[in-house]
């Protein structure tokens, strides 16, 4: 950002007690406090209460609180008054509408049909309810709560694994109190059940990154991106232990010896994905021309 800025001509502060900056760019953990904000000549890279958003127990808290709100309405709607037995949150299943394009009726989605079930690692009954679900052969991944470029990332393959971290997070529960110097406590994570048979493009893992910028929250005015497709360096197997092969993001697949090889073809333009389905699936798939562009980012664009 700031060699970006340079070119441009703008010139860096450093003191951040100033006040007149016209761009101030804000790291999750920096808070800004909005008081000296002056709205319409300053742009300021973070929003209030951001964390519901760029953190990941901050977004699985906002999923939650959306499926409360769901659970609510639906039950004030309802004409009879039936008793509904009350589930853990980490149990409960969210409801999410969406209006369909062409005949205006609300479509359900729910929240296993787009998010993994997850637990957080900080709080003892979820632990121990991911504790005892975890006592089969499934894949989980954990993921620090605060973190990007997939640092801290791992995964639990067996129950010994899952277990070892158990212990380990018990462990440094049990240490705290008994402390006397202050100290840190352990850093918040969450674990989820690792979908080990994703989609894959052309036999690799792939994501799409996609950009929304909000630009004013009264009126809401947002400026929405296509953005572009992200693919790991080798194929993909879910019982692989190298993280470049489960991880898509750059900062990951610069790891991979086959990088510097393949860089150009981790990363595709829209078009180029456009043109590959357009090739594999849409006689197959009875998909409409252009799907990409017609179907897939429209519809992102207005989630």
């Amino acid at each position: 950002v700031s060699i970006y800025c340079q070119r441009r001509g703008w010139q860096r502060i450093y003191d951040n007690r100033r006040q007149d900056y016209a761009l101030k760019w804000c790291e999750i953990k920096c808070r800004e406090t909005y008081y000296h904000f002056k709205e319409g000549e300053q742009l300021l890279y973070q929003i209030p209460n951001n964390r519901v958003l760029t953190s990941k127990i901050g977004l699985l808290s906002c999923l939650r609180e959306q499926e409360r709100v769901m659970k609510k309405v639906g039950r004030s709607s309802n004409s009879k008054n039936l008793c509904q037995a009350k589930v853990r949150a980490h149990k409960q299943r969210s409801s999410f509408f969406w209006m369909h394009k062409s005949t205006g009726h609300k479509l359900l989605l729910k929240m296993e049909e787009f998010f993994p079930e997850s637990f957080r690692l900080d709080l003892k009954d979820e632990r121990n309810a991911f504790s005892e679900l975890c006592k089969e052969e499934q894949i989980w991944i954990c993921k620090p709560s605060c973190s990007n470029q997939g640092r801290g990332i791992f995964l639990l393959k067996n129950p010994a694994a899952a277990n070892t971290l158990q212990a380990k997070l018990h462990g440094s529960e049990g240490d705290l109190p008994s402390k006397r110097v202050q100290c840190r406590a352990p850093q918040a994570r969450i674990v989820q059940r690792y979908i080990h048979q994703p989609l894959l493009l052309e036999g690799k893992k792939f994501d799409v990154r996609s950009y929304l910028l909000i630009a004013c929250t009264a009126p809401y005015v947002l400026f929405f991106a296509q953005g572009y497709v992200r693919l790991t360096c080798t194929n993909y197997d879910a019982m692989s232990d190298d993280l470049t092969v489960h991880l898509t993001n750059q900062y990951m697949q610069k790891k991979n010896s086959l990088y510097s090889q393949l860089k150009d073809e981790t990363v595709w333009r829209m078009e180029h994905f456009n043109s590959y389905i357009n090739e594999k699936f849409t006689k197959t798939n009875s998909l409409p021309k252009d799907w990409v562009f017609t179907v897939f980012t429209v519809s992102a664009s207005e989630c």
